[in-house]
């Protein structure tokens, strides 16, 4: 039987279920399979309604023999006609029994509920007394449940329920029944209906589809006064331990350390041997040790290892941030630092840090790749994640728990286009970019961003990170050494064609415009010449070493005139040294400026020297920011990780070290950057 037939439950209509019951239903789909596959799911059927066997010659000319080839070929549509076409011709006849069982399958599985109840209700009124009429009844519930007629979907499930013969289709139907129970929030009824199939039903992966159920409900859907109740319910074995994790979770969110301690301390009791309940006993000890009742924020960083050198500058912002703080504040809040470099799995410090109670909030990790690994366990614990430096596109979509407070980017092409446009006038760009995932990224959301202010990106040219030599990508833009230069100028003057055509790739990018020049006799004295390009500025995305080659070379083909547009892998001082003396106007953004004229700025750095005996980083600066923000948020009364999620999302025009920050409704942050200008070879604030 194909896959598709099974669209006729229900229960399967995962358009309007969440990714969960999805999953669960997938599960179950799979099951049915193989349960139908092995005749089980017609279990009492006669013969007549399972496949029949055709030799390799089958009287095709016979309606109803083609009918059955074509459906257990899985070809329903061309099924549907022949079935009717003999249904119409034999209403009376031997087979019209199993015509009518058929089409009301096929309209079933292609969503025609209401046509599958009309021929199930003629075929159970024509043959009444037949074993099948059961099977039938269950397929009605179905189909009323399908429509939203709960009522009558109830009657046939429970007159299946008590009487039908196969244990199975009863354990089916007593499934229904439960979910009717949530139709009408009546969870607790639903509740024993599943537990009670959970039960009674010996196929391991049935039963992990109806937990999956029953953990939706107790997760999802009941209050937490229903829970207690529950508690009392079911004394031992299960559900009894899920609905004590249920609670043990919304306490432990809610920093609720007498009724964390009481419910977990009988989970220990009445589960001696459960896998949780070495983690639940150490959460106890958690809480215990915490004698002050401070409040905790995680911080997962590389400390040891190639990555140590980020992890220690964003751990220094970090620690600023809180030896800044006046003594009793600071004694209201306590880092809990991890080695995510130190050999443990990750998951597993994530989880450990988020089983106590008192801690509100993670700061962490630096990577992407190890945000995207925490993201169940973030989920399962319910506690917000600030990663400082975690630059992947999308990230914090992945989870709501999941915020950042990084330099994305996104957020450098959006600054750069806007200030390029709105400030600068600038209208027409090229792109030079290296060809290289951070590369292409620029490129193109740039080019988007430049496009939605009414701007034009003119073309866009890719550079490979081990060239030295860009001779063929600038000519590609319209560059022209001095010699082809002046040769091409005279020509064009001689001849009468001043200002020639543009020259270049993509289509005519520059062409040769007379500066100067005296006419003597047939020749021109004092002649000078410079290039006029089809395009007001190049973008280059790279960082400081390539663009410190690339911007001479661009002087000596003559590109000088246009203006240089570059993200924060310009900000170097190498950059300048080495080419700031061909850049007549370059400008890019940043999300730390050491030498920027604000106040809080200079303090920050000057702090952080004195401190730590060593220049602050734009890591530390980003590691400062996200935990003034949490500690911010503690201080004025976020003390557990439900309010301080509320607070995250809050967040609005934050002025931080690293820029004015919003938190958008994503998780991601929206900063108003510093843009930079290079001028008599130094780095200048613009902003």
């Amino acid at each position: 039987m194909d896959g598709k037939f099974l669209k006729i439950s229900s229960l399967f209509n995962a358009r309007t279920m969440n990714r969960r019951q999805q999953k669960n239903i997938f599960l179950f789909r799979k099951i049915l399979v193989s349960l139908w596959l092995s005749g089980l799911f017609l279990t009492g059927l006669p013969h007549f309604l399972c496949a029949q066997s055709l030799d390799s010659n089958p009287i095709l000319t016979d309606p109803y023999l083609q009918a059955e080839h074509f459906y257990h070929g899985g070809e329903f549509e061309k099924a549907r006609p022949l079935y009717q076409s003999y249904y119409e011709n034999n209403s009376q006849g031997l087979r019209a029994n199993k015509v009518l069982y058929r089409l009301g399958q096929l309209d079933q599985a292609s969503g025609s509920f209401a046509t599958a109840l009309r021929y199930y209700q003629i075929l159970i009124e024509k043959f009444p007394g037949r074993s099948t009429m059961d099977h039938v009844r269950f397929l009605m519930g179905e189909c009323h449940f399908e429509l939203g007629q709960y009522s009558e979907a109830e009657g046939f499930f429970k007159k299946v329920a008590e009487t039908h013969p196969d244990i199975k289709l009863r354990w089916k139907a007593l499934f229904y029944l439960g979910k009717l129970d949530e139709k009408k929030l009546d969870y607790t009824g639903a509740l024993d209906k599943l537990v009670r199939a959970h039960d009674q039903n010996e196929n391991q992966e049935v039963k992990n589809f109806a937990l999956g159920s029953i953990e939706e409900i107790i997760n999802e859907k009941i209050s937490e006064d229903t829970l207690i109740v529950l508690t009392r319910k079911y004394q031992s074995g299960f559900p009894a331990d899920r609905v004590l994790l249920k609670l043990i979770s919304n306490y432990r969110n809610q920093k609720n350390l007498t009724n964390f301690q009481a419910i977990a301390a009988d989970f220990v009791a009445r589960f001696p041997d459960h896998p949780e309940r070495q983690k639940i006993a150490r959460q106890i000890q958690a809480v215990e040790k915490n004698k002050a009742g401070k409040v905790r924020v995680g911080v997962v960083l590389p400390l040891t290892g190639k990555r140590s050198v980020i992890g220690q500058q964003v751990l220094q912002g970090i620690q600023l941030a809180l030896n800044q703080l006046g003594f009793s504040a600071k004694e209201k809040v306590e880092l809990v630092v991890k080695d995510s470099a130190g050999g443990l799995p990750l998951t597993g410090i994530i989880e450990e840090l988020a089983g106590d109670p008192n801690m509100v909030g993670i700061i962490g990790p630096v990577l992407s790749g190890e945000v995207k690994e925490i993201v169940p366990a973030v989920d399962r614990f319910q506690i917000p994640v600030f990663t400082p430096t975690a630059s992947s596109e999308g990230l914090p979509e992945l989870s709501p728990y999941i915020f950042r407070n990084a330099l994305t980017r996104k957020i450098q092409a959006r600054s750069l286009a806007r200030y390029s446009i709105n400030e600068l006038n600038l209208r027409r760009f090229a792109i030079l970019y290296p060809a290289e995932s951070y590369g292409i990224e620029f490129r193109k959301l740039f080019k988007k961003e430049v496009e939605s202010l009414g701007g034009e990106v003119v073309t866009t040219v890719a550079y490979d990170r081990k060239q030295t030599d860009f001779k063929a990508q600038i000519l590609e833009l319209g560059g022209i050494p001095d010699n082809q230069l002046e040769k091409l100028a005279r020509e064009d003057l001689l001849s009468g064609h001043a200002y020639g055509g543009m020259e270049g790739g993509n289509g005519k990018l520059s062409r040769p415009v007379v500066d100067m020049g005296h006419w003597n006799n047939d020749d021109i004295e004092n002649f000078k010449t410079s290039l006029e390009f089809s395009y007001d500025a190049i973008f280059i995305p790279g960082f400081h070493d390539k663009v410190g080659l690339i911007v001479p070379q661009l002087v000596f083909y003559n590109i000088d005139s246009v203006t240089l547009l570059g993200a924060n892998g310009w900000n170097s001082p190498k950059l300048v040294a080495n080419a700031g003396k061909y850049i007549k106007t370059g400008f890019f953004v940043d999300g730390f400026f050491s030498d920027s004229s604000r106040l809080g700025v200079q303090k920050f750095v000057e702090a952080f020297k004195t401190t730590f005996g060593k220049d602050a980083t734009l890591h530390s600066a980003q590691a400062y920011d996200s935990a003034s923000i949490l500690i911010q948020g503690i201080l004025e009364g976020a003390d557990n990780r439900l309010k301080i999620k509320e607070r995250l999302d809050g967040v609005k025009n934050f002025p931080g070290i690293s820029g004015t920050t919003t938190l958008l409704p994503t998780g991601d942050s929206d900063k108003q950057l510093f843009t930079l200008r290079i001028k008599n070879r130094k780095v200048q604030q613009v902003n």
